[in-house]
């Protein structure tokens, strides 16, 4: 593996998707955006698909062009929302690998 900058080695070498997805919750944003094919790459590797849907959301949030009131379209902000909601679900443990994760 190419050298990795230490917050990107965290990820890297996360053991299961729980900690992929404290990673990608507690992650800088300038981070995300600065190393996002990077990023990509690994949770690719990893199959982390839900966690490449949240990193997805994320970039869009982080890319949209805001309107007058400082904040990315609704329709961004909900998606990227609800993604967060089913990563933190995985963070704390629960429903790992689940398309469509139960609150529980």
């Amino acid at each position: 593996m190419t050298q990795l900058l230490p917050i990107i080695e965290e990820l890297a070498d996360a053991p299961d998707h729980a900690a992929r997805a404290r990673w990608l919750l507690e992650a800088p944003l300038a981070v995300i955006i600065r190393d996002q094919v990077t990023i990509h790459r690994l949770l690719s590797a990893a199959g982390f698909h839900e966690g490449l849907a949240y990193f997805a959301a994320e970039i869009a949030a982080l890319s949209a062009t805001r309107g007058r009131d400082g904040l990315a379209p609704s329709t961004i902000r909900m998606t990227r929302e609800y993604a967060r909601i089913g990563i933190q679900i995985i963070a704390r443990g629960g429903a790992e690998g689940e398309k469509h994760a139960a609150a529980g």
